[in-house]
């Protein structure tokens, strides 16, 4: 019988095929994070409300309030820079939030307003909105915002609430503007 010697392969050759197939199987990872788009947008809601009812007296003529309340959807797949990565986010951050009220004429105020977001609280709560004073930055705590980026990231919408109280009846439109960052995977 003749045996033919085993071919050994020398230590140098073994530790390159050994290094190139970790790199192979962690290279994988490495192209997915190297291929991950960071972008910022704001996330805006435009919400209608309709106060109608009567003054509720108060001891107080100055503080005369009708009650009102409206939610809205607050949906990813409507805004127009996230909606082509909308199933490969990995990762959202709402910077900050603002705010503003259009429609009131002299003489019409929003004695107290408050926004709340489906699952997480109140958000913000700001007071004495008129004609003149309706742009608002209310400070929201990080973790109120961190709890609406989870939700977002999860659903994919949000549900807001608007409510508050008026000086009678009225109409006007709330603006919601959240500054948001996003973080998707283009290779997903």
């Amino acid at each position: 019988m003749n045996y033919e010697p085993i071919k050994t392969y020398p230590m140098k050759i073994k530790m390159t095929l050994i290094l190139a197939t970790v790199l192979l199987f962690a290279g994988c990872d490495w192209l997915k994070d190297a291929a991950e788009v960071e972008f910022s947008t704001d996330l805006t809601a435009a919400i209608s409300v309709l106060v109608t009812g009567e003054k509720s007296g108060n001891a107080d003529a100055n503080l005369l309030a009708v009650p009102f309340s409206k939610s809205h959807e607050l949906k990813l797949a409507d805004n127009d820079d996230i909606e082509p990565y909308l199933e490969k986010i990995r990762k959202i951050g709402l910077i900050s939030f603002e705010g503003n009220v259009t429609g009131l004429v002299p003489g019409q105020t929003i004695s107290t307003m408050s926004l709340d977001v489906t699952g997480v609280g109140t958000i913000a709560t700001v007071t004495n909105i008129t004609s003149t004073n309706s742009y608002f930055t209310p400070t929201v705590a990080a973790d109120k915002l961190d709890d609406v980026a989870a939700l977002l990231k999860k659903d994919r919408k949000v549900t807001l609430v608007v409510h508050g109280q008026a000086s009678g009846p009225m109409t006007f439109v709330v603006t919601c503007i959240f500054d948001t960052k996003i973080v998707a995977g283009a290779l997903d």
